[in-house]
């Protein structure tokens, strides 16, 4: 009863969620974990109760400076010593008093907790570590969504700290990911929580849109509907531009909007994530800069304007939304150009597995924007968690009626082009010879092209390229280099 009883003492709360309670067990066994759970179901408890109830510390490693210190606060005005370490600690005693152990709990950047001298661990170690949390621990994985350098050095303190049990939590990870992250923290026969993905009060939409000033009035109108029925909204951009356009186009028809993206400076930024937890901004517009660290849970609308570069970045941003449990929405607003990014994204990789991960996160992201089935289903099979059914009743392909259509005549037509252009000019090339351009390299073509050509349907003059990239997501052919289009 000593767990309850420390939950209702710090948290108020007379019984656990599912799966928190045996992860606390465990880890006061001593033993390994890894924590998969959605955003919202209560994975930080997992690590906050363990010290209250062994009275030795917590380390939690945190990605972000301004998260550490908004959970420090909220530790403390529920009666729980904590503090946090990293270069933006003004405190200069909160180091000495970690080393005394003098709180229950300390957050760490993984910088500052690689780095710091082994006699830190040391003098600490005589005190009592109950254990370390590797919070956002996909970050470790290669094969994630948001690899940071930083995190893959966390090995180190496992040489230091022998018999202290590690716990990697997070809410996005593939079978990959999790494995990787397993292998990295050097984790012994570790307990696997996964907990379900499906977030039930959440609404999936999207829709295919065309760029432009037009298009940002409609968003900005329909931004304005969510204000007027309160509750938050977070507009995801792919560019910083687009933060800053709609920004300013919010503002003039008098919302009170706010921005964050990597080229502000850390105070800027801070002010700017304060500001919207605080309420006093109704909408931030952000890149995914702002993926992390939002605990608040009234969040009603999430829109994303631009393809996400993964599957795994657009459920966790998605998940900043109704985490209260309230009905909520998460739309999703893109353009086929969106979609020509993938070469940009790759540029961030340090390794050929690195780029082959960026790669196919980014394709699931297109899928989710172009398939027609279940979206839930579709996300929900993407991190391996089974769908029985075919239809959730609560996303835009399940409540909207689709016209459903054969295109294999088209899709034929398509691939016979692109084997008639030799593979060598990409596939704009085969869509000028089927739209009947007069180009040269065009011409050339033609001529091997004329008996398919001259039964194409009009139709194929207009959706050639949209049956193009679903023959491609479909890895009916595959683009290698830019250029050459090989049949699977």
């Amino acid at each position: 009863m000593e767990m309850e009883s420390t939950l209702k003492e710090y948290y108020g709360f007379s019984t656990f969620r599912p799966y928190q309670k045996e992860i606390i067990e465990k880890i006061l066994g001593g033993r390994d974990s890894l924590v998969v759970m959605a955003t919202g179901s209560g994975k930080s408890l997992c690590y906050q109760v363990p010290p209250l109830i062994a009275k030795k510390t917590a380390i939690v490693i945190s990605p972000l400076i301004s998260l550490m210190q908004d959970q420090v606060m909220a530790l403390k005005q529920r009666g729980i010593k904590a503090e946090h370490l990293s270069t933006a600690q003004t405190n200069l005693s909160a180091q000495r008093n970690a080393e005394n152990g003098e709180y229950d709990i300390l957050y760490m950047t993984p910088e500052k907790a690689c780095f710091v001298p082994n006699s830190f661990w040391s003098r600490l170690l005589t005190t009592g570590i109950c254990l370390v949390a590797v919070d956002e621990a996909h970050c470790i994985s290669e094969w994630g969504h948001d690899f940071r350098v930083e995190y893959k050095q966390l090995y180190k303190l496992r040489d230091v700290l022998l018999d202290v049990p590690f716990v990697g939590l997070t809410a996005t990870a593939t079978e990959k990911v999790r494995n990787d992250i397993v292998d990295s923290l050097r984790m012994k026969d570790p307990h696997v929580a996964i907990g379900s993905f499906d977030r039930k009060n959440l609404y999936y939409g999207v829709k295919s849109i065309n760029r432009g000033s037009s298009f940002v009035d409609e968003l900005v109108a329909q931004i304005s509907k969510h204000v007027a029925n309160a509750g938050s909204t977070i507009v995801y951009c792919t560019t910083i531009k687009d933060v800053q356009e709609i920004t300013k186009s919010l503002c003039e028809v008098g919302i009170k909007a706010g921005m964050y993206h990597g080229q502000m400076s850390n105070k800027a930024r801070e002010e700017s994530h304060r500001s919207f937890i605080r309420d006093e901004l109704q909408v931030m517009v952000a890149t995914i800069a702002f993926g992390m660290g939002i605990d608040k849970p009234d969040i009603r609308h999430v829109i994303h304007y631009g393809c996400p570069k993964s599957l795994e970045s657009y459920y966790q941003e998605s998940g900043r939304c109704g985490r209260d449990g309230i009905t909520s929405d998460c739309w999703l607003y893109f353009s086929r150009s969106d979609f020509g990014k993938a070469e940009f994204y790759c540029g961030e990789a340090s390794s050929v597995n690195q780029k082959k991960a960026i790669m196919d996160s980014f394709m699931a992201a297109q899928r989710y924007c172009m398939k027609a089935t279940c979206r839930r289903k579709l996300l929900l099979e993407y991190f391996g968690e089974t769908f029985a059914s075919n239809k959730c009743g609560n996303c835009d392909n399940c409540t909207d009626s689709k016209e459903e259509s054969d295109i294999s005549r088209e899709a034929f037509l398509l691939m016979g082009c692109i084997q008639s252009c030799g593979g060598y000019w990409g596939l704009n090339l085969p869509i000028d010879v089927l739209r009947g351009s007069r180009h040269r390299n065009a011409q050339s073509v033609e001529v091997l092209m004329i008996v398919l050509v001259d039964r194409r349907p009009r139709r194929l003059l207009k959706t050639s390229l949209t049956i193009s990239h679903t023959m491609d997501l479909e890895k009916i052919f595959q683009q290698i280099g830019g250029r050459c289009w090989v049949f699977n």
